[in-house]
């Protein structure tokens, strides 16, 4: 028979396995983060995860707010002179994109130039097929958005995307923009 104080420890021990189990909230340990010797702050509200695949520097979850369901950032970096130009880039992540009607995606592409590297944002909506391909389980979603940063920095070119749900992405915007924005030495 189990003694109280010994479901107590369990309890206890349980919990604590849990907890190490949990993402770890940005606003609870430092708001800065590297990449690749770059430094910038992660928003607080954004909830830092382990990266997925050795190709992604960083990944963070955006939480849901008022009714938009969570979104995803990942910081990708596939190595110096890897990862294919901007403009194929551009052109991969619109043809993820579609329209009920077959109409050309709306795209939206800035270019940036005021930090210590050239930054080129684009911006896609509409129903993402974000992965599928061959052996991939990933089913496309309406309503979805694509907000991509390209940092062209001295030590190689990082990837920073923000996808998901298009009222949560658009909320984020600006806070996505200052994040990779803000990355300097």
């Amino acid at each position: 028979m189990t003694t109280h104080s010994q479901c107590q420890r369990l309890v206890a021990t349980c919990a604590l396995i849990f907890a190490t189990m949990l993402p770890i909230n940005a606003s609870a340990q430092n708001t800065t983060v590297t990449l690749l010797d770059y430094r910038t702050a992660v928003p607080a509200t954004w909830t830092t995860r382990v990266p997925s695949s050795n190709m992604r520097l960083a990944e963070y979850v955006v939480p849901p707010s008022n009714g938009a369901g969570g979104a995803e950032v990942v910081v990708y970096f596939f190595g110096k002179g890897s990862g294919g130009s901007v403009a194929s880039n551009l052109e991969r992540w619109k043809g993820q994109f579609s329209t009920p009607d077959g109409s050309p995606v709306p795209e939206t592409v800035t270019r940036d130039s005021s930090g210590a590297f050239p930054i080129t944002f684009a911006e896609y909506r509409g129903t993402y097929a974000r992965g599928i391909g061959a052996g991939s389980t990933d089913q496309a979603k309406t309503g979805q958005a694509l907000l991509a940063g390209i940092a062209e920095t001295p030590r190689g070119t990082v990837f920073v995307q923000l996808f998901g749900p298009a009222t949560r992405v658009a909320a984020e915007r600006e806070v996505f923009v200052r994040f990779v924005k803000g990355l300097r030495e």
